[in-house]
């Protein structure tokens, strides 16, 4: 940019560029650099809400091992514009996405260490800018505790702009059902800022019954999980919805609507998603000749007031699930044309044109999430 334009107009023209472009720029004068690494223009860069959105496609490859990521550009040409991103956990195995926020990922991976030892670790990923910090994860009881389970929640503090990882054990008999004893969770939180560990009360904890699953989404500074509560032998339990306040670190019970708090497999299933900033459950209905999905919206951000939006009917029986949303509303798919392969594809609600995504794969590996482009983690 010419000398000739003043320093703060720089910055705001800045704010509005790829990152791509800002990794550069980062190269051509001392200034640029210290402006561009700065905590301030990080957070203020993260909190313009009009950089590009991506979609971010895990799967695994028809031929080899491993996994693959594919960003895919989120806009009126998707799905042409693609590019591969490297495994950024390429030496874990049991991998699993905890969740995303503010064009984060968090990535919970086990690794072989010494004879006997394994390794946990939770990884923060900003596929943006190619960053990646690990954190060793401690007292994974279940590795001793064969009835202990253990839950993670991921999310970027909406008033500090800090990553925070959530960990939940809690432990319950899996052996008896019928005889099942419930103990109060244990819940460390970690931040970024800290790089510690630190043990928090419960407050408001969900009843000792209440199961999280791995199931999550982040809207407006609060994690929601999916949750099952009062699971026992021949009984489901019912399906339910737990969050927990980045700031306050308070949790809440969120209450489904019958039909989905009662959807159950095989021939019901439920996932929970983000449509416009608010918190979906998506019903997946399993029928002889086709398969509907029905998308429930909680109402205002207000737990317990969920109204149904709209029901979406499709002939292709081979459809397995639901991988999330898309910026524009359009739900993502994967498909299963054989035993074998997956397909992902768009459904285009208002002409109901479906799009191929041209991504193909092999076993369960699949994932799907929308990030925006951010700078967050540039200076760790």
């Amino acid at each position: 940019m010419s000398d000739n334009i003043p320093f703060a107009l720089q910055e705001e023209i800045m704010k509005r560029l790829p990152t791509k472009s800002l990794l550069r720029f980062r190269t051509v004068s001392k200034a640029w650099k210290s402006l561009i690494d700065s905590s301030r223009f990080v957070v203020d860069y993260s909190l313009n809400h009009t950089h590009q959105h991506h979609l971010l496609v895990r799967y695994s490859p028809p031929i080899g091992l491993g996994r693959k990521y594919v960003s895919i550009v989120d806009d009126e040409t998707f799905p042409e514009h693609k590019c591969s991103l490297p495994d950024p956990a390429s030496e874990g195995v049991g991998l699993t996405i905890v969740g995303s926020c503010q064009g984060l990922f968090c990535i919970y991976t086990i690794s072989a260490g010494e004879p006997g030892i394994l390794i946990y670790t939770a990884s923060i990923w900003n596929p943006s800018i190619r960053k990646l910090v690990a954190i060793d994860v401690p007292q994974v009881s279940r590795v001793l505790d064969p009835d202990s389970d253990i839950v993670f929640g991921f999310g970027v503090c909406p008033h500090t702009g800090d990553p925070k990882l959530v960990k939940v054990n809690f432990r319950k008999s899996k052996r008896n059902l019928d005889s099942i004893t419930f103990t109060p969770w244990q819940v460390e939180v970690y931040t970024l800022s800290s790089q510690v560990w630190r043990s928090t009360a419960t407050i408001n904890q969900p009843r000792n019954s209440v199961q999280l699953l791995w199931d999550q989404v982040v809207i407006d500074g609060f994690i929601y999980w999916l949750a099952i509560d009062g699971r026992t032998t021949g009984f489901l339990g019912y399906n339910m919805i737990v969050s927990f306040d980045m700031t306050s670190e308070k949790f809440m019970e969120v209450s489904l609507p019958a039909t989905l708090a009662q959807a159950h497999a095989p021939n019901k299933t439920v996932v929970i998603s983000k449509l416009k900033e608010s918190l979906v459950a998506v019903e997946l209905v399993r029928e002889a000749e086709k398969r509907v999905y029905g998308v429930w919206m909680m109402e205002d951000g207000v737990p317990n007031s969920f109204t149904k939006l709209f029901t979406i009917n499709l002939p292709d029986v081979s459809i397995q699930r639901v991988l999330g949303i898309r910026k524009n509303d359009e739900p993502i798919f994967a498909t299963r044309p054989d035993d074998n392969a997956h397909d992902v594809f768009i459904h285009e609600l208002h002409s109901e044109h479906i799009s191929y995504t041209r991504i193909s794969g092999h076993g369960t590996l699949y994932s799907a999430g929308s990030y925006m482009e951010t700078l967050l983690l540039l200076d760790h």
